[in-house]
């Protein structure tokens, strides 16, 4: 009866945890979508009405002063094409052609300045429709959704312009039926940089002969390809750059033959952002948001030595001022002076004073707007503008005063709009902290033997809705939630924010508040105590934008404090621990050993925001003259990792699948031999590296199949070593996976952190410090993420790990393959600790890892719900969409995957129970 009732007990257990990683999985979504604001794009399509007639006492024919200037226009599109590529001296000699039509004066040179994110996705939106796209946009850019707005290219078709398109089918996944002639290529297979363009120039010869075009598109990916495989600095990117410029030597070539037979032409080269010195790119550095604009056709005004600079977003009106189509109604942007140089000036004026005018429909929707500084200075603009219109443009310096107030104007209007267009759902986001929170008690404290009386359910349910209430009103917010809408989806959220605060204030009424008392706290020794004051040290510095973008020096400083700490404890202050003279000799050599392997792989990689330019180990590796020092980088770390399974596997087996082991090698050495990054060999056929993957994962199934069949023979014999033999056999799958998909200098890290897990188990053993290894554990993970070269910025997201063996595009796998790539340390780390203590008590593995489960959870739990507090108050910070937003994606992303993980080995311990 006693054992029933504790087996009953024991699945209360279990299912109380997992409702609460449901709880927490639920509270971030819903937190999450009330934070990101979705931009609303104006629905409302403009037409040439809405280009105004000027004031009736002055008789401007409208018509005459807006008109298309160019008859055909040619977008090249170069994705990742940063600003130095172009402006720095030593890259003069990768593009001739280019640069000598700027030093000619044939060419007009703009510095382009994109918002962030800067990925694909939101930049063509912002080209397109003049608008600053959502951050959320990021998560979206796997997979575009059709812009349902008005755009320049909706507004080109409607006025009877022909579109024509080549290039990334992003275009064509946002602008559907928008183009006569196209053909996509997939823009997200990085390991492609050769086919993906050869597919677009294809095309061009034909096209540049055909006359029943007005606006040719095309998006060259190759750039951005070679930026995710290799950095910028890859002997690969000048003959890129040179191949892109032979194709604008053609372009422009065919130009000057339009231009003789009298139509007006205009050729724009662009990145559509930038390129990390890393290689990759979705954050806010100068090299990511700094972009050349190049418009072949229209000369420059002079300028002190200093580039122009144009805003990303100014090119949708600029655009519908060259083809003479009205500007977009949703546009934010300038339209380009610098652009339209050679224009009269009274064209000029009229096309800023509609321009204005276009902008002032959208922020009469701002209350009061009249007392804004902005609609003044739009008001002194037309003052002065009607008179010099009356004076019939006699003073010239009244216009260069016109043309400052208009700009002024323009730019406050913008800014005050895209504020006003960031709305937040309060009461959402408000409900979300309180889950949080109420787990997270639920969670820290112990569970009280008193039952939960109706009378405290009420009592604690009243209090978080009087809580619920009073957080609304501190951040009281204009805008509608989804909470008070009509439809289905707000239905089911309500009915299930209801149900879990019921829930949760029942479970809250069942665990008591314990704070330790004094006696226990005197329990803890030195090590414990700065343990957990490092990692409360650790979610409070996240309150600071800069610990956010330098957090792994924050990991490196407690990483290697803690080794120094346990250094001398155990060597010089042996005497509680009880250590024989050998013991203590042999732990101080391998701390010694985990700490010179800490600086050395602080090094591999440099990251964060500061730093991360400096040269570091991986440089070097990855310069084509040191291929052989790589290649035998990624042997030492291939080699690491056989002798440490078979160490284990012999150990614990007797039969270690050394044949195996060495053949997964194999294919993980070959794959990055195909691709040029290390070492050949002779005589080995042609491959794309698909081959060597696939025969990767043959080998994978085989080892599954065989471990599968050890298990059950092991289950027949002593059952009670089922469950370590499967978590064993689980981290080496995930460890051959994470080797196949890194970097090959990141290789090395993966043998390293199981040979530091060990120091850890040893050390805790040894010394009696079990309690303390969940927190080591994931400090461990936490510092092996960064030795990675992870960051908290988009732009250190190694992509191409997402395509490794992959013949095409598949979002769902490559998405896997980038979680895996990017979580790969910390997730091992927990893998790891699973399986140690179980070996450790093989029969009470299950409660075993309930409770590292639990620990896991709450320190998981800890950082990010302080951490949605610190976005929440700080939603307005200067930095909150180039720091904390994307730190808020990693941290929700880190947390769901590391809840999948933890479910599914949930999930597996309690069926095998």
């Amino acid at each position: 009866m006693k054992s029933s009732k504790a087996g009953k007990h024991e699945y209360t257990e279990w299912f109380l945890f997992g409702y609460k990683l449901l709880v927490v999985f639920f509270s971030i979504t819903i937190f999450l979508y009330g934070f990101f604001p979705l931009v609303q794009y104006e629905n409302s399509v403009a037409n040439m009405k809405d280009v105004p007639q000027f004031v009736e006492k002055i008789r401007v024919k409208t018509e005459e002063l807006y008109q298309p200037i160019a008859k055909r226009i040619v977008i090249m599109v170069i994705d990742a094409f940063r600003w130095n590529f172009v402006a720095d001296s030593t890259m003069k000699d990768s593009m001739p052609i280019l640069q000598s039509l700027i030093e000619n004066k044939l060419s007009c040179l703009l510095q382009g300045k994109v918002n962030p994110p800067t990925v694909t996705m939101p930049r063509i939106k912002a080209v397109t429709s003049g608008t600053v796209p959502s951050f959320i946009d990021v998560a979206l850019n796997l997979g575009g959704n059709t812009v349902i707005g008005d755009s320049i290219l909706k507004q080109a078709k409607n006025h009877g312009h022909k579109l024509i398109f080549y290039g990334d089918d992003t275009w064509l996944k946002l602008f559907p039926k928008t183009f006569s002639r196209h053909d996509g290529t997939t823009s997200f297979f990085v390991t492609d940089y050769t086919e993906v363009d050869n597919n677009v120039t294809r095309y061009l010869n034909k096209e540049l002969h055909r006359n029943d075009w007005s606006v040719m598109i095309l998006h060259y990916l190759g750039l951005d390809h070679i930026g995710h495989m290799a950095g910028p600095f890859s002997p690969l990117i000048k003959p890129k750059l040179k191949e892109m410029d032979e194709i604008i030597g053609r372009i422009q070539s065919r130009m000057t033959h339009w231009t003789k037979n009298n139509i007006p032409s205009l050729f724009i080269v662009c990145g559509d952002h930038g390129m990390k010195d890393s290689g990759g790119h979705g954050g806010a550095t100068k090299e990511e948001t700094l972009v050349p604009i190049v418009t072949i056709g229209t000369s420059c005004p002079e300028i002190n030595g200093e580039p122009r600079q144009i805003a990303q977003i100014d090119l949708a009106s600029t655009l519908s001022v060259l083809l003479g189509v009205p500007i977009p109604s949703s546009n934010l942007g300038t339209v380009s002076l610098d652009i339209l140089n050679d224009l009269p000036v009274q064209k000029k004026l009229f096309i800023l004073y509609y321009n204005s005018q276009q902008l002032l429909n959208n922020f009469k929707e701002i209350p009061n707007y009249k007392a804004q500084r902005a609609y003044k200075e739009h008001e002194n603009a037309i003052k002065f503008h009607v008179a010099w219109l009356n004076a019939n443009g006699q003073s010239n310096e009244m216009v260069d005063d016109i043309i400052k107030m208009y700009r002024s104007s323009l730019e406050g209007m913008r800014e005050i709009l895209v504020h006003s267009m960031i709305k937040y759902d309060v009461p959402i986001m408000t409900i979300a902290l309180i889950f949080l929170f109420q787990i997270l008690y639920i969670m820290v404290n112990a569970q009280s033997h008193g039952d939960s009386s109706l009378l405290k359910v009420m009592l604690t349910l009243t209090a978080t809705v009087l809580l619920w209430l009073l957080l609304n009103y501190l951040f009281e917010e204009e805008g509608h939630s989804v909470l008070y809408s009509n439809g289905s989806n707000s239905a089911i959220l309500t009915t299930s924010i209801v149900l879990i605060l019921v829930c949760n204030s029942y479970l809250c009424t069942k665990f008591k508040f314990n704070i330790p008392n004094t006696s226990q706290i005197k329990k803890y020794n030195v090590m414990k105590v700065s343990l957990i004051i490092g990692g409360l040290l650790h979610t409070i510095s996240l309150t600071s934008s800069s610990f956010v973008e330098e957090e792994h020096q924050t990991w490196y400083f407690f990483w290697s404090t803690c080794l120094l700490y346990g250094f001398y404890d155990i060597v010089f202050r042996c005497s509680s621990y009880r250590l024989s003279e050998y013991s203590r000799v042999d732990i101080g050599i391998k701390l010694i050993l985990v700490l010179l392997s800490h600086r050395f792989l602080r090094n591999l990689n440099s990251t964060g925001n500061k730093y991360a330019h400096l040269p570091d180990i991986s440089d070097w590796l990855l310069d084509q003259n040191h291929k052989i020092g790589l290649s035998l980088f990624l042997i030492l770390g291939l080699a690491l990792l056989i002798k440490i399974d078979y160490y284990y596997e012999e150990q614990k087996f007797k039969k270690p699948c050394l044949l195996i082991n060495l053949s997964l090698a194999s294919c993980i050495y070959l794959r990055h031999m195909v691709t040029g990054t290390v070492s050949g060999i002779q005589f080995y056929p042609d491959s794309k590296g698909i081959f060597e993957v696939q025969i990767f994962w043959f080998l994978i199934l085989v080892y599954i199949s065989h471990c599968s069949l050890r298990l059950i023979k092991t289950g027949q014999q002593m059952r009670e070593n089922v469950l370590p033999q499967f978590l064993f056999f689980l981290v080496h799958v995930w460890v051959m996976i994470s080797a196949l998909l890194h970097r090959p200098h990141n290789v090395i890290l993966l043998p390293i952190q199981l040979l530091c897990a060990s120091v850890i188990q040893m050390i805790t053993k040894s010394c009696k410090l079990e309690k303390l290894r969940i927190i080591l554990y994931i400090w461990l993970g936490n510092v092996f993420y960064f030795y990675q070269g992870n960051s908290n910025s988009f732009a250190t997201i190694d992509v191409a790990a997402g395509y490794v063996g992959l013949e095409s595009y598949s979002i769902s796998i490559a998405t896997i393959f980038i979680t895996i790539n990017t979580f790969s340390a910390p997730l091992l780390a927990y893998l790891v600790l699973l399986y140690y203590e179980t070996q450790e008590k093989p029969n009470i593995s299950c409660q075993i890892v309930l409770g590292i489960n639990k620990q896991f959870i709450i320190w998981r739990l800890l950082p990010i719900t302080v951490y949605t507090v610190i976005v929440a108050i700080q939603r307005y910070h200067l930095f909150i969409w180039t720091v904390f937003s994307p730190k808020l994606i990693y941290e929700a992303i880190y947390t769901a995957d590391l809840f999948i993980i933890v479910s599914l080995v949930q999930i597996i311990f309690i069926m095998y129970k």
